[in-house]
């Protein structure tokens, strides 16, 4: 596993195993969510759920085509780390479409240009989609994070991206 560090509170990886849910629970991961279809191939994504239960991890299954990532896998994505205090992990085959899921969902709430940086910064780049990171930033009140909600919005901003 080669995770890179996203934000204080989520790293993006390539595929897990096992072994890997054992290592992430000792440091101290509390979510897992796989963004990798299984047919992808590599450790299915329900003997990685199990090893999540066995050490009281919350797991989410997202499976995510990168050619056809949307605003609404961005939404979803968002509701996703709503229901974790994190940290969190998410994975996909290289870690690159967990984390411009990251960006839509963070988006909305502090801006394309940041999130395209902080991606940029991690060694990510999301240059090809940066017109729809761009259209979720145009998304002013997503469900998980709204502006009808201060201490929502307040709390997504600094568990999912931390210091601006």
């Amino acid at each position: 596993m080669q995770a890179v560090r996203i934000t204080p509170s989520l790293a993006v990886a390539d595929q897990i195993d096992e072994r890997d849910v054992d290592a992430l629970a000792a440091a101290g991961v509390k979510c897992v969510i796989c963004n990798r279809p299984d047919s992808e191939g590599g450790t299915p994504s329900e003997q990685i759920r199990a090893a999540c239960e066995r050490h009281g991890m919350l797991f989410f299954m997202q499976p995510v085509e990168y050619s056809r990532i949307a605003l609404a896998d961005g939404e979803a994505f968002g509701r996703i780390l709503q229901q974790s205090e994190g940290p969190a992990l998410a994975y996909c085959r290289s870690g690159r479409r967990s984390t411009a899921l990251w960006a839509l969902a963070a988006a909305p709430v502090v801006g394309a240009p940041a999130v395209l940086q902080r991606a940029a910064r991690a060694g990510v780049a999301l240059d090809d989609i940066s017109p729809l990171v761009t259209a979720s930033a145009g998304r002013a009140d997503p469900a998980y994070a709204p502006s009808s909600d201060p201490d929502a919005r307040a709390r997504f901003q600094r568990l999912w991206f931390g210091e601006t």
